[in-house]
This record gives structure tokens, sequence and C-alpha cells, in this order.
């Protein structure tokens, strides 16, 4: 039997803990106000769910393409044979060298996870859960235990109004803030390290989420950190929605429409004046530069160092496990990162390296210059 209502008789959290506690098999349907998702459990525990906004082979395509997995000419040649083979996308770039089926199911289930915690966001909707055999053709993850769901889940709706009065839009741009020189770095979360890596005056805050790796909660939670702190501030006024157009009112007789009053010429010249006047008190008085278009104080610059030294570090560490588990498969020492498959670059845009050593091998940055063999180089393993 069916169990069915709407989200003013139980809301998602009661919905998930009856599933667990009775340790249910079956589809969960839940109908929001603009999407519409289906989640799968299995002995009271999640293992799958599915937007019915986008299919996932397309929603895996745009991000993989954005984060650098894959390019964009892969990612079009692979789509290419699916056409002819039949076979599944992931299946294809793993058989052409493109992407390990390891690191597709890694960024798939993150996708999938963030899909399970958006309902809990919502304040209307509709659910229908159908016991039933689950079928996990289209693919699986975890088990989430509903336990571990409901307390993620709850934490992310207490945290998520602070995160939305910081970012009222994801249409929103960011730049690097004119007190980003304040940070401590001593202080800085590795997620709030990544995005503010990626805030580049150019990107939109959807782009950015996407583009990191973290998922929306963690990545969104850090862009609000930076914007608290001051340490990237919005580009421009925050984007709205067009409002809807009313409906005109008839008129007996339509009368000729006039052309807008050309402003004085004298007023563009004052309005340029001021501008000029404003950004150049700015940067005397307060050694602050308010449009983001002048590089960054020194200060400013070494602090960001700091901030991006930090991410670095942890990219180091990871590659050094990589290569500690590429040594001990393989018997022998991998000549470069692309023997990983990762060709990763520093948060200075310039390529990790791998050097051999008295001892072994470490993986090693050039740190902000980019040059190995400097002061300020930075390593990983050994």
């Amino acid at each position: 039997m069916a169990l069915e209502g709407t989200f003013r008789d139980f809301h998602i959290a009661d919905i998930v803990q009856l599933i667990g506690l009775q340790r249910k098999s079956g589809t969960l349907t839940l109908e929001g106000e603009d999407e519409t998702l289906t989640v799968t459990f299995q002995d009271g525990a999640v293992v799958w769910a599915q937007s019915g906004r986008d299919p996932w082979e397309r929603r895996m395509a745009h991000v993989l393409t954005l984060r650098g997995l894959v390019t964009s000419a892969q990612l079009q040649e692979a789509l290419t044979a699916q056409k002819d083979s039949k076979k599944k996308l992931p299946t294809i770039l793993a058989e052409r060298g493109f992407l390990q089926k390891k690191d597709w199911e890694s960024v798939l289930a993150q996708e999938v996870e963030e899909t399970v915690y958006r309902p809990f966001r919502w304040t209307a909707g509709r659910y229908r859960f159908v016991p039933e055999a689950v079928d996990l053709a289209e693919g699986k993850i975890g088990p989430l235990g509903a336990e571990n769901v409901l307390m993620e889940g709850i934490r992310r709706v207490d945290e998520w109004p602070m995160i939305l009065e910081k970012i009222p839009s994801t249409a929103m741009v960011f730049k690097v803030g004119s007190r980003i020189g304040k940070l401590n770095p001593k202080k800085v979360e590795l997620s709030e390290v990544k995005m503010l890596d990626l805030v580049d005056g150019k990107g939109t805050v959807q782009e950015l989420v996407d583009r990191s790796g973290l998922g929306e909660f963690a990545a969104m939670r850090g862009l609000a950190s930076l914007i608290a702190a001051g340490a990237i501030a919005s580009v421009g006024a925050v984007p709205v929605a067009a409002p809807a157009k009313a409906p005109t009112a008839r008129v007996a007789t339509q009368l000729p429409a006039r052309a807008p009053a050309k402003p004085p010429v004298w007023l563009a010249r004052v309005g340029w004046g001021l501008a000029a006047l404003w950004l150049l008190g700015s940067l005397v008085l307060f050694r602050a530069e308010p449009l983001g278009l002048l590089p960054l104080s020194a200060a400013g610059a070494k602090s960001l160092d700091r901030v991006r030294s930090l991410r670095a570090q942890a990219d180091l560490a990871e590659l050094a496990r990589d290569v500690e588990e590429y040594i001990a498969s393989t018997g022998e020492y991998p000549g470069s990162l692309d023997a990983l498959g990762k060709p990763l670059r520093d948060p200075w845009g310039h390529p990790y390296q791998i050097r051999r050593t008295g001892s072994g091998v470490s993986v090693v940055s050039g740190g902000p210059d980019g040059r190995i063999g400097t002061a300020d180089d930075l390593a990983g393993g050994d």
C-alpha cells in the first residue's frame, strides 16, 4: 500500500525516518514547485536518486567538462560513439582512456547525494512512497543510512537561511574583495580556499559550484563565509527575475510614442569626473580599489598566496597518496602525473611535478613564482 500526502502532513524528514525505522525498500517520489525527484530506498537506506529536470548523463557531461576532468572534444567523441554502440557514457569514456570509472562514480555519488538533500529545503510539496523491489539498473550509491541522511539534511536546513542571506541568487558574480589582506589563513577552511581560488569576477555562483567538486552546500557555505569576511564581493547588482508583464489596458485612441529625451552632454562629463574622484579618493584615503580593476596591494597579494598555499598543501598530500598507491600496485615510480591520470595544476596555474629524491619521489609545486628550486616551493611525500 502506497504512503502519500503533502508536506503539510509530513515533512521529508519524517518520511525518511519512517522508511528507515521500518527498513522499507521502494521508491519515494517528491513533487516540488519546479522539480520532481525520485529517491530509491533499499532496506531503509538511500541507494539512488534522480531529478526529473536532467538525466544523469547530461548533468554529468556538464559537470565533468566544467571541472576539466574531460575535454569538450573527448566528450563529443564519446557521445558520438555512444549513438553507434549503445553503451553507457562512463563505459565509453573509460574504454577510450578519457576518464577512469572510479572518477565517474565519485562525481556521480556526490551529485546524487546533493539531489537527496535538496527536498529538505522545500517548504511545500507532495510525496508518494511505493514499497516494491528496487531496480538499480541506473546506478547505486552508498547506501546512505536514514539516520545519517536525517542529521545532514537537518544541518543543511539550519544553515541554509544564512547562506541565502549572503547569496540570494546563484546568478551572482563575485570578485576578490578589498579585505583579502585581512584574511587569516589559519582560520580558513579548505572549502573556502577552494572557492576563493575559483572566484575570478566572471563565473556565476552556479558555475563556481559546479567547478568546485565540493557539492552545492559546501561550495555555497564556503562562498558565504568568504563574503562575511570581506574576502570576496559581489560584482554589480544582485540579478533578479524579470517581473511578469501586467496586461495592458485597452484604450480608444493610441497616441504616438514619444522619443526618449537625450541627457545633456555635460551630464556624462560630470558623472565621469565624479567617478574618477571617487576612485582616486579610495586609493589615497583607504588604500583600496573599490571596482577591483587594479591589481591587489602587496599585502593583499601576499595574503592570497598564503591562502592558496593551504590549497596546494591539500593537493600535494592527496597526490602523494596517489603516488604511493601507484608504486604499490605497479612496483615502479610514475614518470609524471599523467601516469596517475591527474595532470593537475596548482592554485597559481602551474603544473604539479614529480621529482626523484634519495629515498624515493616527491610531488612539488613551484609556489607563487612557479619555479622549482626556489624558497617558496611546496612539496608532498618524499
